[in-house]
């Protein structure tokens, strides 16, 4: 018997991905690199976001990161023979998030500091007038617990998780609770796929 985990009510899911070299080096590199920054900037958001004083260490065990494998996957859109993706998602959650109301505020700063993420491994959203184009890294923020975002800056739930199997796959890999993985069947008459 298997029990379905429902992540908690406040879980952060963000999705990083890149199919051209930072100045770090290529993509796969590029995103290991990103991991720290990004878990740097969750813990100083958090910090900053509590409103009673929390100590780095209890920020640091209070929040709790699992990140998916690196999947290498085909571009979507954009320009023709670009290079192909390397897409991860983590989850964000803990006792510290459980203390931080969802708001919009609180979530667009946490977009603007991703932003600076960005910046950092030589991204420009600004310069990019190419829609899905090749890029050194993306960092998009998919859901904040039950937080509806829509304006200029940031729609949350992201409108199209699941018309992307770059970021289906991997928040499916860090939402399973087991290491058993699904068999695929062969078609069957009477199944239509």
């Amino acid at each position: 018997m298997s029990t379905f985990i429902v992540p908690p009510p406040r879980t952060l899911a963000i999705a990083l991905g890149a199919n051209i070299a930072s100045q770090i080096g290529p993509p796969a590199t590029t995103l290991v690199a990103a991991r720290e920054s990004l878990t740097k900037i969750i813990n100083e958001w958090c910090t900053s976001l509590l409103k009673e004083n929390t100590s780095k260490e209890d920020i640091s065990q209070g929040i709790h990161y699992k990140w998916s494998p690196l999947f290498e996957t085909k571009p979507i859109g954009g320009p023709t023979q670009q290079s192909n993706y390397i897409n991860a998602v983590v989850l964000i959650n803990g006792p510290i998030l459980e203390k931080i109301n969802p708001t919009e505020v609180a979530i667009l700063d946490l977009l603007e500091r991703t932003i600076l993420i960005e910046k950092s491994f030589g991204r420009n959203k600004q310069r990019s007038i190419e829609k899905w184009g090749p890029r050194t890294i993306d960092l998009d923020i998919l859901v904040w617990g039950d937080l509806q975002v829509n304006n200029k800056k940031l729609t949350l739930p992201h409108p199209r998780i699941i018309d992307r199997n770059f970021v289906i796959t991997p928040l499916s890999s860090v939402l399973s609770t087991t290491d058993t993985k699904p068999l695929q069947l062969p078609p069957r008459k009477g199944w239509t796929e």
